[in-house]
C-alpha cells in the first residue's frame, strides 16, 4: 500500500536550503518533482509568511486561507 500524498508540498531548488514554491499536494504543475517535499499545513503557512511564492496554478495561498 502506498502512503497517502501529502496535502502541501514545497518545491526546493538546486540547493536544498532555498524554497521555490509551495504548492497543494495534487498540483499538475509539480509531476512528482523530486525537488518537492510534502510539509504541512502550519509549515506551507511559514513558507508563505517567509516571502516563498505560492504556485500560480494552483493557488496554495488561497487554499490555506492566507491573507497578505
Amino acid at each position: 500500500m502506498r502512503p497517502p500524498s501529502p496535502e502541501w508540498l514545497v518545491a526546493r531548488g538546486l540547493n536544498k536550503n532555498n524554497l521555490v514554491a509551495v504548492h497543494v499536494g495534487d498540483c499538475w504543475a509539480v509531476a512528482r518533482s523530486s525537488r518537492c517535499v510534502g510539509v504541512s499545513r502550519a509549515q506551507a503557512l511559514d513558507a508563505l509568511r517567509q516571502q516563498v511564492p505560492a504556485c500560480t496554478h494552483c493557488r496554495a495561498d488561497t487554499a490555506l486561507g492566507y491573507m497578505e
